[in-house]
């Protein structure tokens, strides 16, 4: 599909970016490190490449996000902008979960665990099996899981496979490696900004997008601060 446009926006962890797809076809990729001015270094970053194209804004025809799980912060400008663009603009607008958009270009029908930093003592977890004409499939529910029960998350869904693989943060090996010795391992601290054009283009294909005003975040960890019920 020549001239048909996708710009996709990632911002769930320590680096995010912007990418731009025509036809399914990577054009261009900006990652940028999370900075005082995230929404602002988003907004540049996507003028700039959309300006390597001659393109404008409004001649994007589908705007895809991360929508985690990942950072508060990030997340919430980096949904808000898409929401933001996808509202005003009238374009349709899709969703893509960051263990998503980290199985892009993995080996497809291939169980897939996708392990991602969340706090210091747990991980963000999902197993998936990446496919190369479509989404992922999940194979797990995503999943917030402390250090200190990886053994248990593991042994409970760790799907049945002769080979079995890992993308994720390099800590994230050294924590899962007592349970699961035999994980092929790709490194990756961030989801990248064009897995999410890449999966986000299949979605617009098969017209499964988000209305902006039901899109939310994917937060998954639990509160750090607990308010005591009154009268206890």
């Amino acid at each position: 599909m020549e001239g048909v446009f996708l710009l996709a926006i990632e911002a769930s962890s320590v680096v995010g970016g912007v990418a731009l797809v025509e036809g399914g076809l990577l054009q261009g990729c900006v990652r940028l490190a999370h900075g005082q001015n995230l929404s602002g270094n988003l907004l540049h970053a996507a003028e700039w490449l959309l300006q390597r194209r001659q393109l404008a804004l409004e001649q994007v025809d589908a705007i895809a996000v991360d929508v985690g799980p990942g950072a508060f912060t990030g997340l919430k400008i980096g949904v808000t902008i898409a929401k933001t663009w996808a509202h005003a603009l009238g374009k349709p607008l899709i969703a893509v979960s960051a263990f998503e958009a980290c199985t892009a270009g993995m080996p497809e029908a291939t169980p897939t665990l996708v392990a991602l930093p969340a706090r210091r003592d747990a991980l963000y977890l999902q197993w998936l099996r990446p496919r190369s004409e479509g989404t992922p499939e999940p194979l797990s529910e995503p999943a917030f899981v402390l250090q200190d029960t990886l053994g248990e998350w593991v042994a409970q869904h760790t799907p049945a496979a002769e080979w079995i693989q890992a993308i994720g943060a390099a800590h994230a090996r050294a924590w899962l490696a007592p349970h699961l010795p035999s994980l092929h391992w790709s490194i990756i601290e961030s989801p990248p900004p064009e897995g999410v054009a890449q999966v986000g283009w299949h979605r617009y294909q098969r017209g499964e997008t988000s209305h902006p005003f039901s899109l939310a975040p994917l937060y998954i960890q639990p509160p750090s601060i607990h308010i005591k019920p009154q009268g206890t």
